[in-house]
């Protein structure tokens, strides 16, 4: 059985942000190295988060020397974001706005990151589109997700190998579950709808402009385990057969595409 990975980010009090700010400002260490690998990025670049939550991300960002922008539509959650930043000694901008209709200026961001986001949106190419606006000749877009190759998920509980189920059966049941057992996908009133491949993401990326695209495996830092991670990176990347099997495994997919 599985259970849903945390609870919708709506309801996150400022404790719960605060509890887990400091594993958010490492994760977006090490982000930032692995988009490196295929852009520059360099202090004082834009950088924009979507579905920002509570900031977490984008505090770690403004850490790092970034001019750091969240896109969130929850008030209680802007509110937060800038307690956390005070409290961090940073500064951040929090936008009210969904990924598909961001109210920012085209054209002023290095980069464009959605951190399980992209499964909750309603129009995920709309919002793919809008992260090709924001970015500036040259940036990077880059999203983590759901995986349709994998059985594993975190999204709903009770379902056993949720993630290969059809994609319409999916919603439907998300849909009901949002209403009937709310309990059952974490409370959230936006659950996870869109559900990822490689091949779906790449061409979704594409239309919306996108040339170079990466998969999780290409932007993984061998430096980030140790000897037997390091070997095990250069395996799955060895060939499409070994991602493949290593995206089954894996409940999560993530993409990166340049401008």
């Amino acid at each position: 059985m599985t259970t849903h990975k945390r609870h919708a980010a709506e309801l996150r009090s400022f404790e719960d942000a605060l509890a887990s700010l400091a594993t958010s400002e490492a994760y977006a260490g090490t982000l930032i190295g692995r988009l490196r690998r295929i852009v520059p990025l360099e202090p004082g670049a834009g950088i924009l988060d979507v579905g920002a939550a509570q900031g977490g991300l984008v505090i770690g960002l403004a850490k790092q020397g970034f001019r750091a922008v969240g896109v969130e539509p929850w008030d209680k959650a802007r509110e937060t974001a800038q307690r956390l930043a005070q409290r961090a000694g940073v500064t951040i901008e929090m936008v009210e706005g969904v990924g598909e209709r961001i109210p920012l200026e085209s054209g002023q961001f290095a980069a464009v990151l959605a951190c399980y986001v992209m499964e909750h949106v309603h129009d995920a190419q709309a919002t793919i589109n809008e992260a090709y606006r924001m970015l500036r000749p040259g940036g990077v877009f880059w999203f983590s997700s759901t995986s349709s190759l994998s059985p594993h998920q975190n999204e709903i509980s009770r379902f056993p190998c949720f993630g290969w189920y059809p994609d319409r059966l999916k919603r439907r049941i998300m849909e009901w579950a949002k209403t009937k057992r709310p309990h059952l996908v974490g409370h959230t009133q936006t659950p996870a709808i869109n559900w990822w491949t490689p091949w779906k993401a790449r061409r979704m990326l594409r239309n919306a402009g996108f040339k170079q695209i990466y998969d999780r495996w290409d932007l993984r830092l061998p430096s980030e385990g140790g000897r037997l991670y390091a070997t095990a990176l250069k395996v799955i990347r060895s060939c499409a057969l070994t991602k493949f099997c290593a995206d089954v495994i894996c409940s999560e997919c993530a993409y990166a595409a340049v401008k």
